[in-house]
């Protein structure tokens, strides 16, 4: 107490608390600020971790203070709920920010956390071993591992029960009951020799969203035996625990011990027995509840673990390289001459070898690629099991893996599969009902193998006949590799430089260019400016071959060609001898939802010289075609013989044929256009909450979503837009941005998309808005 003299009295001045100012680790102040920080957090662990590493960076704490920190934070959150529990029973108010149910929440889940858990996690974020004894006891045992007896009669081999194993090829990856029978008759099928479940393996025994809190990652091995089967002991060991989970102790060296867990056993071991290696540890026991045949599951920890309320039987994928310090690799259990080792993910490898075999410049989607192994109907699974949802991909139009394709190529792959030199009737079949899709007059079909090769066809034939170079296009739009469309491609020549034959028109944008949406003659407006291209390039003695134009503009950033467009354009062509190409190579098939073909939205009165398409014609499967009138193609004759090797082949046609039908009778055009539509309500409405996007757009499921940093200015969000799509992407949803600024999300998911699917999409897009980014 501080004092002072006043006249003859002597007054209190002031106190001091000298409480906070006594001895203390210094890690406290870091513990009641962590448990603060944890309350209501969705990975309170995560969060201590990151604290703690920050706190670490600019002020080290020792070992022991790094380990005195989970207690400290549990004590802490205890301590603050009694205090809460302790004023609301005696309805007094307290600290308003100790009232919330997070604080009793938090205290009940770090009760249940064991202690070496708490602490595995901050000592590692600040760059230390989880759990010290691990390293030393897992070196040990992978260096003796020819000295272990194996726990049953072998041999033994790896039974894949990832996302890729091959016991999933027949099975509906949607659904877990197809997932596990699959796994069940492939591990019963297995011979000769023992099949191992394998230490790391991400089991697809269920379809799961890639996000926080997500995986099912084993942190042992299972060894799939009959019930009945003895098990061994690898090492000779002592009984720590003898319940469901028999843990063996284990000291083979000086400084080393560790233990085995087994699950799975029938056994009639007590605590503290001493077991010799190779000696009964018991038998496998009856079919476990999940589905999966008998086995035996193997786990191995330096942690002491009988205290703890359950032993982890596998981990999240975020906390998976904790949970993995502490439960290393157990496979050296298995003995010397086992041919199983721990799963290890294919991305590195893949990525290495196709930057030593592909060029430089052959893109990835996102900065983390993900390895895909599997994909049905909108979804797609990567390596890890982890499903997401396909909003960009536009070549599987009847959606991935569609039964009547896949059992369409099968037969027919299996039948026959030659060229069209030869007579086959599934050719004349398919080029009957293609073609009956379009305006009468365009016939003739010429089959190729990408849409690249349609244009570069319908291009070299309109320059045949009018005995003319010249092609007026639309600016950013994209045709294509090969030579002749990449000279048409602004996002192809910018880089090596505009051929002099190549005559750009601006992009009918609503949103950017001249003519907005408020302008209802904005169609007209957009195409007197090709038209003024065709007088000028006609004044100067070089007449147009033909005018390309996409039916959407992809590339150019989802732009919806306005109404009113194409029919004076096509006028002005004709007038001047030039012939007009409709690239509907990402459009077609009925995914603009209003009309089959893109340039049919346009009237029934624009019908082109040339329809060229590719993508979704084989649902995937390689297969284009540049179709065109028959006066046309006699008149290209004396070009000589076209031929394609595989263009047109059996199981193309077949594939091609068969989509035709899956597209008409599961009313996929008729769903483009009234899902599409409701998709973009969805976004729309989100534009009313989110400054950053400026525009929605779209026809049936070709959609674009524009960001800008503006309103007002219109400023591309180029970054923003590619960050966005990134966290997109780890919450299980895919779209990747196009444009010339790359500011625009391309959504053109398969045409089986479905309300609760566009629902999905725009719940994501929400939230990683408001998060921000």
């Amino acid at each position: 107490m501080l004092v002072r003299r006043d006249g003859g009295r002597t007054r209190v001045s002031g106190v001091i608390d000298f409480g906070d100012a006594a001895r203390a680790p210094r890690a406290a102040d870091l513990a009641v600020l962590a448990s603060s920080a944890m309350r209501g957090a969705a990975e309170p662990l995560a969060v201590a971790a990151a604290l703690t590493a920050a706190y670490h960076g600019a002020c080290p704490l020792g070992e022991d203070e790094l380990d005195l920190l989970f207690p400290l934070i549990a004590v802490r959150s205890a301590a603050v709920a009694a205090t809460t529990a302790r004023l609301d029973a005696g309805r007094r108010h307290g600290d308003p920010r100790h009232r919330s149910a997070a604080v009793a929440g938090l205290a009940r889940l770090l009760a249940d956390v064991p202690a070496e858990v708490g602490r595995a996690a901050v000592r590692q974020a600040c760059g230390l071993p989880a759990h010290p004894a691990t390293a030393t006891a897992a070196a040990w045992l992978a260096g003796n591992a020819a000295s272990v007896t194996p726990p049953v009669e072998g041999p033994f081999g790896p039974f894949r029960l990832d996302a890729a194993g091959e016991c999933f090829d027949g099975a509906d990856p949607r659904e877990p009951d197809s997932l596990r029978a699959a796994a069940r008759d492939g591990i019963r099928a297995y011979g000769p020799g023992v099949p191992v479940g394998r230490y790391g393996e991400p089991r697809f025994l269920a379809p799961r969203r890639r996000g926080p809190g997500s995986g099912d990652v084993p942190l042992g091995l299972d060894v799939f035996a009959s019930s009945g089967t003895p098990v061994r002991a690898p090492l000779a060991g002592v009984v720590e625990g003898a319940g469901a989970d028999l843990v063996l102790r284990h000291e083979p060296a000086d400084g080393v011990r560790f233990r085995t867990l087994y699950a799975g056993l029938s056994h009639d071991l007590a605590e503290g027995e001493e077991v010799p290696a190779g000696g009964r540890l018991g038998q496998v026991a009856a079919d476990a509840a999940d589905g999966l045949p008998p086995r035996v599951r193997i786990q191995m920890t330096a942690v002491p673990v009988t205290a703890w309320p359950d032993v982890p039987r596998q981990a999240p994928d975020s906390e998976l390289a904790l949970w993995q310090a502490l439960f290393p690799d157990p496979t050296p259990l298995l003995g010397g001459q086992n041919a199983v080792a721990a799963w290890t993910p294919a991305a590195d490898r893949a990525l290495a070898a196709r930057r030593r075999h592909l060029p430089n410049t052959h893109p990835t989607y996102f900065s983390d690629p993900i390895t895909m192994v599997r994909a049905r109907d909108c979804r797609f699974y990567d390596e890890h099991g982890r499903a997401y949802l396909d909003a960009l991909n536009n070549v599987t139009l009847a959606g991935h893996g569609h039964p009547r394709l896949v059992e369409a190529a099968a037969r027919q792959l299996g039948r026959l599969n030659t060229n069209t030199r030869f007579v086959y009737e599934v050719l004349s079949e398919y080029a009957e009902r293609l073609t009956a899709t379009l305006p009468d007059g365009l016939d003739v079909v010429y089959f190729v193998n990408s849409g690249s090769e349609a244009n570069d066809l319908a291009l070299r034939m309109a320059r045949y006949l009018t005995k003319r170079d010249d092609v007026v296009i639309i600016d950013d739009a994209y045709h294509g590799y090969t030579s002749a469309v990449s000279d048409v491609s602004p996002s192809r020549y910018r880089h090596y430089g505009k051929p002099d034959t190549t005559h750009p028109t601006p992009v009918p944008d609503r949103y950017r260019g001249r003519y907005g949406y408020d302008d209802p003659d904005a169609g007209a407006r957009y195409a007197r400016h090709v038209a003024d291209a065709f007088d000028r390039l006609a004044a100067a003695g070089r007449p147009p071959a033909a005018f390309l134009f996409e039916a959407l503009l992809a590339g150019g950033g989802q732009v919806v060609l306005p109404p009113g467009y194409l029919a004076p354009i096509f006028t002005a062509a004709a007038g001047h001898g030039a012939l007009t190409i409709a690239d509907e190579v990402q459009v077609g098939f009925g995914r603009l939802g209003e009309a089959f073909w893109g340039f049919q939205t346009q009237g029934a009165d624009v019908v082109p010289d040339f329809v060229t398409m590719g993508k979704a014609m084989g649902n995937g499967f390689p297969v284009a075609a540049m179709v065109t009138t028959r006066e046309i193609s006699r008149a290209f004759d004396p070009a000589g013989r076209f031929f394609s090797t595989y263009g047109g082949n059996p199981v193309a046609c077949a594939v091609g044929l068969e989509l035709l039908n899956v597209v008409e009778e599961e009313g996929l055009q008729h769903n483009a256009l009234v899902t599409g539509q409701y998709l973009r309500d969805r976004l729309s409405a989100l534009a009313e909450r989110h400054g950053l996007i400026g525009d929605v757009r779209g026809q049936g499921f070709y959609s674009g979503v524009e960001f800008v940093t503006d309103r007002r200015t219109k400023e591309p969000a180029s970054d923003e837009t590619l960050i966005v799509c990134e966290r997109l992407k780890d919450r299980g949803v895919l779209v990747y941005p196009t444009g010339p600024a790359w500011n625009v999300l391309k959504l053109k998911p398969p045409l089986t998309f479905t309300r609760a699917h566009a629902d999905e999409f725009a719940a994501a897009l929400d939230d990683v808005l408001e998060e921000g980014w």
